[in-house]
């Protein structure tokens, strides 16, 4: 593991690959993705809206399992318009319930979108 160096995991939302439908999508646990290393200390997390969400009634966050909403906050998709930026400076280190990043969608389904999440964070020497 590289240790002394800010490094970025991207994840990604893509209404054409992951669907909309409500409930909690694991963006950590898609195709070559992975979760943050226990330990870490993230520094930054950047969301971006690449193409605007959308759907009737429907809210979105984005966050971890131990704060759903640590990323983005819950929100109406007119929020989520195109090219919105939503960022997250709190410094946290990364345990076994804030390694993962989830997307949670919720009172209604999304008909599309296109997120981009940043997560910086750096990993300690031991």
């Amino acid at each position: 593991m590289i240790s002394n160096q800010i490094l970025v995991q991207e994840y990604e939302y893509d209404f054409a690959v992951d669907g909309g439908a409500t409930g909690v999508i694991t963006l950590s646990a898609k195709d070559n993705k992975s979760v943050m290393p226990t330990g870490a200390v993230r520094k930054a997390t950047h969301v971006l809206v690449q193409t605007a969400l959308v759907g009737a009634s429907a809210s979105a966050k984005v966050g971890t399992t131990a704060s759903d909403a640590d990323f983005a906050a819950d929100a109406g998709v007119a929020t989520y318009s195109l090219n919105a930026i939503f960022n997250d400076t709190t410094p946290v280190v990364v345990s076994a319930t804030s390694d993962d990043c989830l997307l949670t969608i919720s009172g209604g389904a999304l008909t599309a979108g296109k997120l981009k999440i940043f997560v910086e964070y750096i990993v300690p020497t031991t």
